[in-house]
């Protein structure tokens, strides 16, 4: 297994000033995944007996602070914190003049926090002189021992410590947040509201921001300022209506503070409606959007509202509802009636409704709308048509839309379609004629998809240049789902695999400039001092140091402002993303890469060198996965999942309301965590990564089990849900799979499908992994 390592300069600094964690105490104690490789194997009942029997130090904190145990469900999160307090003893007691042990003092100092605060003390102040690079988490923790502890005024006046001892601290937000209540429990409202006023003003995202709106409000009503109280405390219900301390400010608001009475207006609702759509709470946001609604008829919001509406009850499937709302709206002669016309005909073609949405496009010619729109309502009707077995009268309307279509994409994608009627009715001939133009237009879009059904239908029409043109698609797009499914078919040799095993450290930032950073029109760009620089600032020390601790929240708010520092430095970029993907933070680094190297990662190849591999298909949550104890679900698979719904971004959060690094829905989880007797599951503990791949994990594998091992559909059905997926399976049995992918009526899933099927097998390729996915 291999763990986060250091340079060797940042290690030998690293023994002279460590790194602490953040003020996520509650979810620290719930432990943080490690960086394995990826081909490690999964945990197994020796080795946690072996967890206790360690050789060095550094093996004993490394069980001290990633205990294995987490990834099960026997133990408590209350019982792994215990388990890692007891190991991280036990560092202390068998290896105390090693580094290692000045570690699991501070480690033990940040789980203290809160269950014994004054034991926290004692080993928060021994390290300050260890680790001088993260002087300002130590004051930040001992600030928040001392206000656990009672002492709100030396904890305020530690909290101001941070940024006069550390002015450019990532921490400043948390502390003008702290530093507030502690003066606030001091009862010192003066200074409360100075650093509180400045905390609301940084960073309204944070999630304790809700809490000084409610101690500003306070304060305010101390000082007898009522007026001032009153605007706090409206701040707070209509901007994080979320909350509990939204609910607390209504029912203070409706005790008339200062003898006026309160009333919320119609704009509050509307204020508090894009507040829940902005979490992804559709239900809340709709009750808002009608209350407003209600009580201003005619507000000049009222057509964007109507449009917010509908859009919410679509997310939320409540398509009978969503129909009302935009025929409503689209009735009406507002800005927005346009729009909800193309809502309208989209919920016609979900619910099925094919006389009402050819009664639409037929009367578009007497709308106003624009090409765009019209040619978005006819593909529509197309489409619908085209699932009624109505082929002819399908490419008729998709025949119109290349016509009159705006933009040129559009008019592509009609295009397609026409031919895949072609296809699908055996008309070969005529499919490869009406989608050669696409090739020879060099549409980058559509072309690999255009070249790998001309090859198709070559086959089917007994032609000789089927294998020509497989080839042709893969010289010119090599890395793309269509390539994929090409040499499944004929001979075409596969991308040489990357060796992933080779660490990106071993490569020096010359190198990776030397294949990346290539220009046509510039050259070659040299970069060998960007990972010098780098590893020189104390933002990426302190990151590191945080990761080796296994504080994973920490370590990504440093790596996070390194990032937006150094991602238009073209002196630094090329070893930029590699480090953040060492240092465990592989959305930032995979976001970096996709931005600069997409097409040759993913599209056309090219020159990249092997660590961009690394980064553009992160492993570091093979592990994580693979301790699941789940069978039958190849953990490359899972980690394809990751890439495409989040990105790896734990904190991504969908439109429809799906959480995490699998996005997974509440109701989905806690249906999953029942069937498999695991604690229920709040939406709030799907941000935790360990809790989201244990969940995400289980729900594939059920998912395996009811499509019979069939990959594809499978992932069509965690992305469109099962009953959607029985039915398309059921209406195309028979089908192969590449043409199964593509009959997929839903765009959204059936590129969802070919996107992650296409990240599964180069995982798989870049593993060196013979493995078929059928």
């Amino acid at each position: 297994m291999k763990r986060p390592t250091l340079s060797p300069r940042s290690a030998a600094s690293l023994g002279r000033s460590f790194v602490p964690v953040s003020l996520a105490v509650c979810l620290i104690v719930a432990g943080w995944f490690f960086l394995y490789d990826a081909q490690s194997a999964p945990v197994t009942d020796s080795e946690k007996l072996q967890a206790d029997a360690c050789g060095s130090a550094e093996e004993c904190f490394t069980a001290a602070a990633w205990p294995k145990e987490r990834f099960g469900h026997a133990l408590t999160k209350d019982q792994v914190a215990t388990l890692k307090l007891e190991r991280l003893r036990r560092v202390m007691e068998q290896f105390p003049a090693s580094p290692w042990a000045k570690r699991a003092g501070l480690l033990s100092g940040v789980m203290l926090i809160q269950r014994s605060p004054s034991e926290a003390l004692t080993y928060l102040r021994s390290a300050q002189q260890d680790f001088s690079v993260l002087d300002d988490y130590i004051r930040f923790w001992i600030g928040e021992a001392l206000l656990h502890l009672g002492e709100a005024r030396e904890a305020a006046r530690t909290f101001e410590s941070v940024p006069q001892s550390v002015p450019d601290s990532n921490l400043l937000d948390q502390v003008a947040l702290r530093a507030g209540e502690a003066w606030y429990q001091a009862s010192s409202c003066p200074e409360a509201l100075a650093w509180l006023t400045k905390a609301v003003g940084i960073n309204d995202k944070e999630p304790r921001v809700p809490q000084a709106w409610l101690r500003l409000a306070d304060c305010y009503r101390r000082a007898n300022q009522p007026v001032e109280a009153r605007e706090a405390l409206k701040k707070l219900w209509m901007k994080f209506p979320q909350t509990k301390e939204a609910k607390e400010a209504g029912a203070l608001l409706a005790t008339n503070i200062g003898g006026e009475s309160w009333t919320p207006q119609p704009d509050d609702f509307y204020t508090r409606a894009q507040a829940f759509l902005g979490q992804a709470l559709h239900a809340e946001a709709i009750d808002e959007l009608k209350k407003f609604l209600a009580k201003d008829p005619s507000s000049s919001r009222r057509g964007d509202a109507k449009l917010k509406l509908g859009i919410a009850q679509v997310r939320l499937k409540l398509y009978d509802q969503a129909r009302e709302t935009f025929q409503e709206l689209a009735g009406a002669q507002m800005v927005q009636s346009d729009e909800a016309v193309v809502w309208l005909a989209r919920v016609y073609l979900r619910q099925g409704m094919g006389e009402k949405l050819l009664e639409l496009s037929r009367g578009l010619p007497k709308r106003s709308l624009s090409p765009e729109q019209k040619g978005q309502i006819t593909l529509f009707a197309g489409i619908w048509l085209e699932d009624q077995a109505q082929f002819d009268e399908a490419i008729a309307k998709y025949r119109h839309v290349v016509k009159s279509g705006e933009p040129a994409s559009q008019r592509a994608e009609a295009h397609w379609r026409e031919g895949w009627v072609l296809y699908r009715t055996g008309r070969y001939q005529d499919a490869i004629a009406v989608w050669q133009p696409i090739v020879d237009q060099r549409d980058g879009e559509w072309e690999p998809q255009a070249l790998y059904w001309i090859a198709r239908s070559q086959g089917h029409a007994k032609e000789s240049k089927s294998k020509e043109t497989f080839h042709l698609l893969c010289k010119r797009y090599p890395l793309t789902y269509y390539c994929q499914l090409a040499q499944g078919r004929t001979d075409v040799p596969a991308v040489a695999p990357v060796d992933q095993e080779k660490t990106p450290r071993d490569s020096s930032a010359t190198a990776v400039a030397g294949s990346l950073a290539t220009d046509s029109a510039q050259g070659p760009v040299q970069h060998s001092n960007g990972r010098a620089e780098i590893e020189q600032q104390p933002t990426y020390r302190r990151a590191i140091e945080l990761r080796t601790l296994g504080l994973e929240q920490d370590a990504a708010r440093e790596l996070a402002v390194l990032t937006d520092h150094y991602s238009r430095d073209s002196n630094v970029l090329a070893a930029l993303p590699v480090m953040l993907n060492e240092a465990g933070a592989y959305h930032h680094a995979l976001r970096l890469v996709r931005a600069r190297f997409r097409d040759r990662l993913e599209r056309t190849g090219g020159a990249v060198a092997d660590d961009l591999w690394n980064v553009a298909y992160p492993t570091g949550l093979i592990h994580t996965i693979k301790t699941q104890g789940v069978n039958g679900v190849d953990p490359f698979l899972i980690a394809a999942i990751i890439r495409e719904e989040s990105q790896y971004d734990w904190r991504a959060v969908s439109r429809v309301g799906a959480i995490g690094l699998m996005q997974i829905m509440p109701a989905t989880a806690n249906a999953v965590a029942q069937r498999h007797r695991l604690p229920g599951v709040m939406r709030e503990d799907l941000f935790d990564q360990d809790t989201n791949i244990q969940i995400g994990v289980r729900y594939v594998e059920q998912l395996l089990a009811q499509f019979s091992g069939n990959v594809a559909q499978t992932i069509a059905a965690y992305n469109a849900g099962p009953i959607a997926v029985e039915g398309w399976a059921a209406t195309y049995r028979g089908r192969s799979e590449d043409e199964f992918v593509e009959l997929i009526p839903f765009l959204e899933t059936r590129q969802y499908v070919k996107r992650v099927l296409r990240s599964y097998k180069e995982y798989l390729r870049l593993a060196g992994a013979a493995k078929s996915v059928s």
